[in-house]
């Protein structure tokens, strides 16, 4: 066993071992020594805030899919617009609002659509069943 030892060790003898460098933290003391003696102190890492981040479906989604919410899509000559299935002065706020506020979240057509359409249309015509 000894004798494999040093085959071992002489065949690193040939070869130049350099040493690993040390990875500096920024802002500790060490840091600040390098900096006196003109090292460089590598930078902080990314934060990925430019990355996509994985969304989930909100809740809005769930319950337009389901069939939950008294809205249509109505095709005008204007453009686009929700058709409302009950009075708007007759729905649950408190239910509702929230609800629509959450798909404003959303990205892809028709739930975009209804979201922001839909807060405006509930806001327009809420009053004081709005609450702060």
């Amino acid at each position: 066993m000894i004798k494999g030892q040093c085959k071992q060790q002489e065949q690193f003898k040939g070869k130049v071992t350099r040493k690993k460098r040390e990875e500096i933290c920024a802002f500790t003391v060490k840091s600040d020594l390098c900096s006196k003696l003109n090292q460089t102190v590598p930078g902080p890492p990314r934060a990925g805030a430019y990355q996509p981040r994985k969304m989930g479906p909100t809740s809005f989604r769930k319950f337009y899919e389901r069939g939950d919410f008294p809205i249509a899509l109505e095709h005008d000559t204007k453009g686009n617009k929700i058709a409302w299935k009950v009075e708007i002065e007759k729905l649950d706020y408190h239910h509702y609002l929230p609800l629509f506020f959450d798909g404003l979240c959303e990205t892809e057509h028709p739930y975009e659509f209804f979201a922001r359409q839909g807060v405006h249309d509930m806001l327009e015509h809420g009053g004081s069943k709005i609450l702060p």
